[in-house]
Protein backbone atom coordinates (compact mmCIF):
# COMPACT_ATOMS: atom_id res chain seq x y z
CA UNK A 1 0.00 0.00 0.00
CA UNK A 2 1.28 3.47 -0.91
CA UNK A 3 0.31 6.53 1.21
CA UNK A 4 1.28 10.05 0.19
CA UNK A 5 1.27 12.69 2.91
CA UNK A 6 2.77 16.12 3.39
CA UNK A 7 3.05 19.09 5.73
CA UNK A 8 3.54 22.25 3.71
CA UNK A 9 0.22 22.98 1.99
CA UNK A 10 -0.70 26.58 2.84
CA UNK A 11 -3.94 28.46 2.33
CA UNK A 12 -4.29 32.23 2.49
CA UNK A 13 -7.62 33.79 3.44
CA UNK A 14 -8.15 37.50 2.73
CA UNK A 15 -10.46 39.20 5.24
CA UNK A 16 -10.37 42.69 3.74
CA UNK A 17 -8.87 46.16 4.24
CA UNK A 18 -8.34 47.32 7.81
CA UNK A 19 -6.63 50.71 8.11
CA UNK A 20 -4.45 53.11 6.15
CA UNK A 21 -0.76 52.74 6.91
CA UNK A 22 2.52 53.84 5.36
CA UNK A 23 4.64 50.86 4.35
CA UNK A 24 8.25 50.94 5.54
CA UNK A 25 9.35 48.93 2.52
CA UNK A 26 7.70 50.67 -0.46
CA UNK A 27 6.80 53.97 1.31
CA UNK A 28 3.24 53.93 -0.10
CA UNK A 29 0.29 54.80 2.09
CA UNK A 30 -2.54 52.37 1.40
CA UNK A 31 -5.24 50.38 3.17
CA UNK A 32 -3.48 47.35 4.64
CA UNK A 33 -5.17 43.98 4.27
CA UNK A 34 -5.89 41.38 6.94
CA UNK A 35 -5.00 37.76 6.11
CA UNK A 36 -5.00 34.36 7.78
CA UNK A 37 -2.39 31.83 6.64
CA UNK A 38 -2.94 28.19 7.59
CA UNK A 39 -0.46 25.36 7.09
CA UNK A 40 -2.05 21.94 6.59
CA UNK A 41 -1.21 18.28 6.99
CA UNK A 42 -2.18 16.65 3.68
CA UNK A 43 -3.13 13.12 2.74
CA UNK A 44 -3.04 12.26 -0.97
CA UNK A 45 -2.56 16.01 -1.64
CA UNK A 46 -5.84 16.85 0.14
CA UNK A 47 -5.57 19.27 3.09
CA UNK A 48 -6.84 17.39 6.15
CA UNK A 49 -5.76 19.07 9.40
CA UNK A 50 -4.48 22.63 9.88
CA UNK A 51 -1.54 22.54 12.28
CA UNK A 52 -0.31 26.13 12.14
CA UNK A 53 -2.20 29.42 11.83
CA UNK A 54 -0.63 32.82 11.34
CA UNK A 55 -2.42 36.20 11.30
CA UNK A 56 -0.96 38.88 9.03
CA UNK A 57 -1.32 42.55 8.10
CA UNK A 58 -0.07 43.01 4.54
CA UNK A 59 0.74 46.00 2.33
CA UNK A 60 -1.30 45.63 -0.88
CA UNK A 61 1.42 47.25 -3.01
CA UNK A 62 4.58 45.27 -2.18
CA UNK A 63 3.13 42.38 -0.08
CA UNK A 64 5.30 43.27 2.90
CA UNK A 65 3.56 42.11 6.04
CA UNK A 66 3.76 41.69 9.76
CA UNK A 67 2.47 38.91 11.97
CA UNK A 68 -0.06 39.88 14.64
CA UNK A 69 -1.49 38.11 17.66
CA UNK A 70 -4.82 36.29 17.62
CA UNK A 71 -6.32 38.90 19.98
CA UNK A 72 -5.30 41.75 17.68
CA UNK A 73 -6.60 39.76 14.72
CA UNK A 74 -10.02 39.36 16.38
CA UNK A 75 -10.22 43.16 16.90
CA UNK A 76 -9.15 43.96 13.35
CA UNK A 77 -11.41 41.29 11.83
CA UNK A 78 -14.45 43.27 13.00
CA UNK A 79 -13.09 46.38 11.27
CA UNK A 80 -12.30 44.40 8.10
CA UNK A 81 -15.82 42.94 8.07
CA UNK A 82 -17.31 46.42 8.43
CA UNK A 83 -15.11 47.74 5.61
CA UNK A 84 -16.10 44.82 3.37
CA UNK A 85 -19.79 45.53 4.07
CA UNK A 86 -19.23 49.10 2.85
CA UNK A 87 -17.34 47.91 -0.25
CA UNK A 88 -20.09 45.40 -1.08
CA UNK A 89 -22.80 48.08 -0.58
CA UNK A 90 -24.41 46.21 2.32
CA UNK A 91 -24.29 49.37 4.46
CA UNK A 92 -24.13 53.08 3.69
CA UNK A 93 -21.30 55.45 4.66
CA UNK A 94 -23.08 56.83 7.74
CA UNK A 95 -23.72 53.39 9.16
CA UNK A 96 -20.10 52.45 8.36
CA UNK A 97 -18.82 55.50 10.19
CA UNK A 98 -21.00 54.74 13.23
CA UNK A 99 -19.88 51.10 13.34
CA UNK A 100 -16.19 52.06 13.08
CA UNK A 101 -16.61 54.62 15.88
CA UNK A 102 -18.26 51.93 18.01
CA UNK A 103 -15.49 49.40 17.23
CA UNK A 104 -12.70 51.86 18.06
CA UNK A 105 -14.40 53.42 21.09
CA UNK A 106 -11.94 53.90 23.93
CA UNK A 107 -8.93 53.16 21.74
CA UNK A 108 -6.41 55.52 20.26
CA UNK A 109 -6.77 55.05 16.50
CA UNK A 110 -3.51 56.75 15.61
CA UNK A 111 -1.71 54.12 13.55
CA UNK A 112 1.65 54.81 15.20
CA UNK A 113 0.39 54.64 18.78
CA UNK A 114 -1.38 51.34 18.21
CA UNK A 115 1.88 49.44 18.51
CA UNK A 116 5.37 50.31 17.41
CA UNK A 117 6.20 46.62 17.01
CA UNK A 118 4.26 46.52 13.70
CA UNK A 119 5.99 49.58 12.38
CA UNK A 120 9.45 48.62 13.59
CA UNK A 121 9.38 44.86 13.08
CA UNK A 122 12.60 43.52 11.61
CA UNK A 123 14.50 46.79 12.16
CA UNK A 124 17.73 47.32 14.07
CA UNK A 125 17.88 49.77 16.96
CA UNK A 126 19.73 52.27 14.74
CA UNK A 127 17.02 52.06 12.06
CA UNK A 128 14.29 52.48 14.69
CA UNK A 129 15.99 55.60 16.09
CA UNK A 130 16.38 57.01 12.57
CA UNK A 131 12.69 56.42 11.77
CA UNK A 132 11.61 58.06 15.03
CA UNK A 133 13.80 61.10 14.32
CA UNK A 134 12.39 61.39 10.80
CA UNK A 135 8.85 61.23 12.21
CA UNK A 136 9.67 64.06 14.63
CA UNK A 137 11.11 66.15 11.78
CA UNK A 138 8.01 65.52 9.66
CA UNK A 139 5.72 66.54 12.51
CA UNK A 140 7.77 69.70 13.16
CA UNK A 141 7.54 70.65 9.48
CA UNK A 142 3.78 70.09 9.45
CA UNK A 143 3.38 72.19 12.57
CA UNK A 144 5.54 74.98 11.10
CA UNK A 145 3.48 74.90 7.90
CA UNK A 146 0.25 75.14 9.93
CA UNK A 147 1.63 78.03 11.97
CA UNK A 148 2.75 79.82 8.79
CA UNK A 149 -0.68 79.31 7.24
CA UNK A 150 -2.40 80.65 10.38
CA UNK A 151 -0.11 83.71 10.38
CA UNK A 152 -0.82 84.42 6.72
CA UNK A 153 -4.59 83.99 7.23
CA UNK A 154 -4.73 86.30 10.27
Amino acid sequence: MFIVFGFDKQTLTKHGPVFRNRCDRCNNEELWLLFTRRTWFTLFFIPIIPYATQYLLVCPICSYGVAITREKFEELKKVADCNMDLINNKIDENEHKNRIIELTKGRNTNRYNDSDRYRFSGKTETQINYLREMEEIRRAREEAARAEKNNSDG
